[in-house]
């Protein structure tokens, strides 16, 4: 019996759509980790802490719109 593949894309688009919508939520929840850095005492070491986390924050950001992206992609064939 062969698999109808245009049935399971829009299984597979949900499922992509799913992992870039928990990769944006990754993103928001470390960007708010990085500006609660900002409620201690501001230093050196808050700043090199809030710079690093806000680092990791723009990073999951970028994968976030690059999966969906590729996903937004698959969807216009």
């Amino acid at each position: 019996m062969a698999i109808n593949e245009s049935a399971l894309q829009p299984a597979a688009n949900l499922q992509s759509t799913n992992g870039s919508m928990a990769l944006f939520s990754e993103a928001d929840r470390l960007n708010d980790k990085a500006y609660a850095l900002l409620d201690e005492p501001v230093s050196t070491h808050t700043i090199h802490k809030f710079t690093e986390a806000k680092k990791r924050a723009d990073e999951k950001y970028r994968q976030a719109w690059q999966e969906w992206r590729h996903t937004k992609g698959k969807n216009a064939r």
